[in-house]
């Protein structure tokens, strides 16, 4: 009897300490949001086809770098964009078959408009396809975005194409 009350009482002790266990940090908050921007540089000829490519990582919210383990769930907010930049008055642009796709899953693209001119996209549309986007890096860690284009004209300055995903994570 003896030794199945030690028994007992081992193991009632160690479920405790492994209960009362935790890695949490104290000071994990319930959300928090955080901010990455990824830019493409685009430079063609004239009725060139040309790809790039550019990877968000979980670890470049560097807001949330000590809670990364604990993220549950991430939703890209309404502030995220796609803006178009660099174009100038003395440079003409036409940037056609505009699309942003992950490089995992190319079904999962977005096709954006006949680029002519600087611009800011934060529509639905846009919106959505990067919480797909944010869906892959919560996922896997990491996400890969391919950008293709083909250019009119001659690109002598580069046009930049920015993402910008502002993201409320919460925690677990």
């Amino acid at each position: 009897m003896k030794k199945l009350f030690s028994i007992l009482i081992v193991f009632t002790t160690a479920i405790l300490f492994i209960a009362c266990g935790s890695d949490k940090p104290d000071d994990l908050p319930a959300s928090q949001t955080a901010s990455v921007t990824k830019s493409f540089t685009m430079l063609a000829a004239a009725g060139a086809n040309t790809t790039s490519e550019v990877s968000i990582a979980m670890s470049d919210f560097t807001a949330i770098s000590e809670y990364v383990k604990y993220v549950n769930a991430a939703l890209v907010q309404t502030s995220s964009f796609i803006q178009i930049s660099g174009i100038t008055t003395a440079q003409e642009v036409e940037l056609t078959n505009v699309t942003l796709s992950l490089k995992s899953d190319s079904k999962k693209k977005i096709v954006l408009p006949t680029i002519t001119a600087n611009d800011k996209l934060m529509e639905l549309t846009q919106l959505t396809f990067l919480q797909t986007v944010m869906d892959e890096i919560n996922r896997k860690g990491s996400s890969s975005l391919v950008l293709s284009y083909t250019s009119t004209h001659q690109l002598s300055t580069p046009v930049i194409l920015t993402i910008k995903m502002d993201t409320r994570f919460t925690f677990d």
